[in-house]
C-alpha cells in the first residue's frame, strides 16, 4: 500500500510538471545564412515564439502555407533586418521560405500542438456617469493577459490568466464635456483586445460672487469670481462701468468704472451667461461724489494736507453719531477704513502706506463727503 501510494504521488507530480512546461512560452531559434534555414523544420507548441537569426547574406522569411486563422509573415534577413520573431497562434502545418533562394532549397517548416489561444473582453463599451466609480469588464480566455489604460483618470485593475475580470477605476468628471478611456487587454500569445469607457459630462453650473460691491465714487475697478464649467460670458447695462466680456471655467470679472460726477449713488447690474443655465446678475454701486452740501450743518475736514505720519479728522455735525472714514487709493481700493464720532477730533495713522495722492472718504448714512490728500516723505 505504501509504494502505491508513492508511486501515485510521483506520478501526480510528473503530470503537473508536464502541464506546466506545456504552459510556457518557448522560444526557438532558426539561423539564417549559406542559403539555408538551420534547423529547416521545427515542432513547437502554441504559444511558442520562433526568432529567425540572420547570419549572412541577404534573404527573408515568407511563410508559403499556414492553418487558418493564422496570420502570414514576410520579412527581410540581411545585415539592416538581422532578426525576425513570430509568435504561434493556431495549431497547424506551417511552410516558409526565402523569396529569391526558395530554387536553391532555401525553404523550412515547422509543426505547432496544442490549442488555439483565445482572449474576448465583454462589454465592448460601458457608458457611465459623470460621478466617480468604478465598472467591470468580464475577460474570457486561455491565457495571461494584462490591461491598460490610455487615460490618467481611469485606473485598471491587475492582469490574471484564464477567465477573470477587469475592474475601472474612474475619476469625477468635473467638465460638462463627454470623456472616453480606451482599455487595452493584452494576451501572450493572442491579439490585442480594446474596449472603452465613456463618462458623461457634468451638468453645466454657474455662480457669480459676491451679489454685489460697494465702491466709492472715484474710479476704480473691482472683481467678482467665477465658479463655472462651462463658457461664459458677461456683460454691464451702464456705459460707465465695462466688464471682463468672457472666460471659460473658473475665473474672475473685473468691473471697471468711471468717476461718478453726481451726488446720487448709481448702479450697474452685471450680467454672466453660460450655456444650460440661468444667467446670474450681480450689481457694483457706486457712491456719489458729494452725498451732503457743504453748507449743511456737518462739516468734514482734514489736516494736515500734504500729511505724512498722522492725519487729523474733524467732523462736525449737529447731532451726535458716527460716520465710517475710509482711505481709497487712485486703483480704488480701500487701503484704511475707521469709525469716528461726530464733534470729536480723531488721527488715522498713514505712516506705514506709500507716498502718493488717495482719496479720505466720510460715509455718512447713506452718502458720502470726498477729499484729496496727498502723502509726502
Amino acid at each position: 500500500m505504501k509504494s502505491f501510494t508513492i508511486t501515485f504521488f510521483t506520478m501526480l507530480l510528473l503530470v503537473g510538471m508536464v502541464s506546466h512546461n506545456t504552459a510556457i512560452a518557448v522560444n526557438h531559434d532558426i539561423h539564417v545564412g549559406n542559403y539555408s534555414f538551420n534547423p529547416s523544420t521545427l515542432n513547437v507548441d502554441v504559444g511558442d515564439v520562433i526568432t529567425w537569426i540572420w547570419d549572412n547574406g541577404s534573404h527573408t522569411t515568407t511563410s508559403t502555407a499556414v492553418p487558418a486563422g493564422a496570420s502570414g509573415w514576410d520579412a527581410p534577413l540581411n545585415s539592416a533586418n538581422t532578426t525576425f520573431q513570430y509568435t504561434v497562434m493556431v495549431p497547424g502545418n506551417y511552410s516558409y521560405k526565402c523569396t529569391p533562394h526558395a530554387g536553391m532549397g532555401m525553404v523550412g517548416s515547422f509543426t505547432a500542438a496544442g490549442t488555439t489561444l483565445t482572449l474576448t473582453v465583454t462589454p465592448s463599451n460601458q457608458n457611465v456617469t459623470s460621478a466617480a466609480g468604478s465598472a467591470n469588464y468580464s475577460v474570457t480566455s486561455n491565457t495571461d493577459w494584462t490591461p491598460s489604460s490610455n487615460q490618467s483618470w481611469c485606473a485598471v485593475s491587475a492582469g490574471g490568466s484564464g477567465d477573470g475580470t477587469i475592474t475601472a477605476t474612474y475619476d469625477e468628471n468635473l467638465t460638462t464635456s463627454q470623456r472616453i478611456a480606451v482599455i487595452t487587454v493584452s494576451g501572450t500569445g493572442v491579439s490585442a483586445q480594446t474596449v472603452t469607457l465613456t463618462q458623461a459630462g457634468a451638468a453645466p453650473s454657474l455662480n457669480v460672487s459676491p451679489a454685489t460691491q460697494n465702491v466709492s465714487a472715484i474710479d476704480g475697478n473691482a472683481t467678482f469670481t467665477i465658479t463655472c464649467n462651462e463658457a461664459w460670458t458677461a456683460i454691464s447695462d451702464a456705459t460707465w462701468c465695462t466688464v471682463t466680456p468672457s472666460g471659460f471655467g473658473d475665473g474672475i470679472v473685473t468691473a471697471t468704472y468711471d468717476a461718478n460726477p453726481g451726488s446720487a449713488p448709481r448702479t450697474a447690474h452685471i450680467t454672466v451667461s453660460a450655456a444650460g443655465v440661468t444667467p446670474v446678475e450681480v450689481q457694483l454701486i457706486q457712491d456719489g461724489t458729494v452725498g451732503i452740501s457743504e453748507k449743511s450743518e456737518t462739516t468734514f475736514r482734514i489736516s494736515p494736507n500734504p500729511a505724512r505720519d498722522q492725519v487729523k479728522i474733524s467732523l462736525k455735525a449737529s447731532t451726535a453719531g458716527t460716520a465710517v472714514i475710509s482711505m481709497v487709493d487712485l486703483t480704488g481700493k480701500t487701503v484704511l477704513e475707521q469709525n469716528v464720532s461726530y464733534n470729536h477730533e480723531s488721527q488715522l495713522d498713514v505712516s506705514s502706506f506709500p507716498r502718493g495722492y488717495y482719496f479720505i472718504v466720510a460715509r455718512i448714512d447713506n452718502n458720502s463727503i470726498i477729499r484729496k490728500i496727498i502723502l509726502t516723505e
